[in-house]
């Protein structure tokens, strides 16, 4: 029972709160809001990454943007790139960055990395607003009023009466997963007069009310169905992310090699135009004397502007490459970088261990956009229940139990003598079921298609396994080749120059198997990022490419050994 207090406590009281709510509303900054949030939402990720293998790291608990980069921590490039011709100054004091460097800068500037992170975030932050709505939540308000007022009632004789009026309640809602809410209600009207006889009235009131379905929407299937499907969609977020995390190290590593064979392939084609060049003196010395004809030097003459132009497009497309991957990994395009050449030297061919069919089964297992297709069917068969009970009628259990002020009463006493109990039931026979009957076989259509899906998920995984296996097996071939066309096209250029020595040679003979050569060193550079490439895909695909919080990958790739070995 509440002791009886007096008026001027009452509003202190009052203003005390009025204060306090104000201070809240105003005072608490943004950094308040956002400290608490992701505390929740954090401490939501941080569970569920546990049982999703690959995100056990603490990558995605934080979404702070990041500070500018600072490249001034990398070595800086002491090589003069002369391949590079007028355009040498952009490689000239460049920072340079290792394969590691690129996929640490990536995870955390890339903008669409960052926004899928958010995307996590956002979801666990849905999760905490539907937490929140199957748990207590307290309720306060309240109102003041100050009246004055001044009333003749005679000739000379003026009538002045103050009121204060206020009125307040808390209360607490809270529903049950079970479907039953439960309603705590306090509230409270108070008048005091500052003139006349009678100086304080209130009327306070406890109220206890709680309902129960029992047919429709009745049961936790039913009841916590919005907070079990928001749970479940944090974890397909989480799955998500982290099988997209395989796909995006696999896409810029590619990148990174795809620019660093753009180099080479500059480099190639300026040395194949500076050996025409040679070719060229030697030849136009031979020609001045007689020893050729102008017909033989005209052709490697054309020749040498077909390496130059090709060499100035080649430096371009080499240009155009690095700074989209500068964009890839969140640089400015003006900064100047140079990709590390040792990372081709590191390079290797390595064959899997595991035969297609190991590889299939692997795949159907580990792959987390799996496990999202089937979980995900498992929520239509559950939603398919629901839709179900929802055809039956509304019987709802309701009781209400309240407390009261007696009369006249000048305090905020609360007397349980002035009690009032009341229980019942809420019927809706449902006659008209055909919006539910709609919504029942649009839930099993959902389920049919889910299936599909699934299926279709599936056979599309095994397709893309058979065709990554394919791949692989052809970049080892590919690769085998270009290494014997590399061998092939040095030794006949080798036997060109001499018999050109000799006067035996042609000048179309020589320059032909120059094309060859800068085509056979292309193809070997290639052939070995491609089979690289092709292995990395395959174990993106099949789920077991880990990857660490700075982009890199785990001891997956460098434990494999070629077959037959132990």
């Amino acid at each position: 029972m509440l002791s009886s207090m007096p008026s001027s406590r009452l509003y202190r009281s009052l203003h005390s709160v009025a204060a306090l709510s104000v201070c809240l509303m105003s005072g608490c900054s943004q950094g308040f809001f956002k400290k608490w949030a992701d505390r929740e939402v954090f401490g939501i990720i941080g569970q569920k990454s546990q049982i999703v293998p690959g995100a056990e790291d603490d990558t995605l608990l934080s979404v702070t943007p990041p500070q500018p980069a600072n490249l001034a921590v990398l070595i800086k490039n002491s090589e003069t790139s002369d391949f590079l011709g007028d355009r040498a100054y952009i490689e000239k004091g460049a920072r340079v960055i290792t394969l590691a460097d690129a996929l640490d800068f990536a995870v955390h500037r890339n903008r669409t990395y960052l926004n899928r992170k958010e995307i996590v975030y956002l979801s666990a932050l849905t999760l905490t607003g539907t937490r929140q709505l199957y748990s207590p939540i307290l309720g306060a308000d309240g109102s003041g009023t100050y009246t004055e007022s001044q009333v003749k009632t005679g000739v000379n004789n003026l009538v002045r009466s103050k009121t204060l009026t206020a009125d307040g309640g808390v209360g607490v809602d809270y529903l049950m997963r079970t479907g039953a809410r439960l309603a705590l209600d306090l509230t409270t009207d108070f008048t005091r007069f500052f003139t006349g006889g009678v100086r304080n009235l209130s009327d306070s009131r406890a109220t206890v009310n709680l309902s129960q379905p029992l047919l429709r929407g009745a049961g936790v299937l039913a009841a916590s169905e919005p907070l079990r499907q928001d749970e479940r969609d944090v974890l397909y977020a989480i799955r998500d992310f982290t099988q997209y995390r395989k796909e995006f190290t696999v896409s810029i590593t590619t990148q990174y090699l795809r620019t660093l064979q753009a180099r080479e392939a500059a480099r190639n084609r300026y040395v194949a135009n500076r050996a025409a060049a040679t070719s060229i003196e030697r030849e136009g010395a031979l020609a001045a004397a007689n020893l050729r004809t102008q017909s033989s030097l005209k052709q490697i003459q054309q020749g040498q502007l077909t390496y130059e132009r090709n060499w100035i497009t080649a430096v371009r497309n080499y240009e155009e490459q690095l700074d989209d991957l500068k964009v890839a990994l969140g640089l400015p395009v003006t900064e100047r970088i140079i990709l590390s050449n040792d990372e081709l030297k590191r390079l290797e061919v390595v064959e899997p261990r595991d035969d297609l069919e190991t590889v299939l089964d692997t795949a159907l297992i580990t792959r987390l956009d799996l496990y999202n297709q089937r979980d995900r069917l498992a929520d239509t068969h559950r939603r398919v229940k629901i839709a179900h009970q929802q055809t039956l009628p509304t019987l709802n259990a309701l009781v209400g139990y309240q407390v009261g002020t007696p009369s006249n009463n000048e305090g905020l006493e609360l007397n349980p003598k002035v009690r009032r109990f009341a229980s019942g039931v809420d019927v809706d026979l449902n006659l008209n079921t055909k919006p539910e009957r709609n919504q029942l076989r649009a839930s099993q259509l959902d389920e049919q298609l889910a299936q599909r899906q699934l299926d279709l998920a599936e056979e599309q995984l095994r397709n893309t396994i058979r065709s990554d296996w394919r791949g692989l097996a052809v970049a080892r071939k590919q690769y085998d080749l270009a290494q014997r066309g590399l061998e092939l096209a040095q030794k006949r250029l080798e036997i060109e120059t001499a018999l050109m020595e000799e006067g035996q040679g042609t000048a179309r003979d020589i320059v032909e198997s120059q094309d060859r050569l800068i085509t056979a060193r292309d193809l070997v550079v290639s052939t070995l990022i491609d089979h690289v490439i092709a292995r990395l895909q395959l174990w993106s695909d099949m789920g077991v490419l880990y990857i660490q919080k700075d982009g890199s990958w785990v001891d997956v790739l460098n434990n494999e050994k070629p077959k037959g070995e132990s």
